[in-house]
């Protein structure tokens, strides 16, 4: 069985107390040891836990990345097989933390989940512009920052709750939209 059904009643309860941050989190990443031969029984017992915390799986879907580890450990047959699922799963990604194979991958996941409804933007402030940095700052996800001579470049992903502040917040400053991620 999984992790969770392997513990003690008054452990699960105090572990739940912890897991109960996972209701607030605008990510959740289920790690998942695929080289396991009963790795689909902790998948199933993290999605109870999930449920009991009231993230049924629409929120799931929308706030869980599944990371599958140790692809490293499996056959190449096997390996194939997870690869394939994987691809048909954008919730998915495969990893390797002893190699690192998949990190950047996971890592462009992460991304793509939490900035996925934020618009990216260039941005050319003026050397004087500290409020309207600071401000980018506090209100958004500084990805990039370049200094130059005439002032600063940077690239932002700013949420939509920010976006109608933006521009009256960073009067004067040249704002494009993003080319690329950083």
């Amino acid at each position: 069985m999984g992790f969770i059904s392997d513990l003690p009643t008054q452990l699960v309860a105090a572990f739940h107390a912890t897991l109960e941050e996972v209701q607030s989190a605008d990510l959740i990443l289920h790690v998942r040891d695929v080289s396991n031969p009963d790795h689909v029984a902790q998948a199933e017992d993290v999605e109870r836990v999930l449920d009991e915390l009231g993230i049924d799986a629409a929120e799931r879907q929308r706030r869980l990345v599944e990371v599958w580890n140790k692809i490293d450990r499996l056959p190449p047959g096997e390996r194939a097989l997870f690869a394939s699922e994987a691809l048909r799963r954008p919730d998915v990604v495969m990893v390797s933390a002893a190699t690192g194979e998949g990190v950047e991958a996971l890592l462009a996941a992460i991304e793509r989940r939490l900035f996925e409804h934020h618009e990216l933007l260039e941005v050319d402030l003026p050397v004087e512009a500290g409020a309207a940095l600071a401000w980018l700052h506090e209100h958004g996800e500084v990805l990039a920052r370049e200094d130059r001579e005439d002032g600063v470049h940077l690239t932002v992903a700013v949420p939509p709750e920010a976006r109608g502040r933006l521009r009256a917040r960073l009067a004067g400053a040249k704002i494009t939209p993003a080319r690329s991620r950083p």
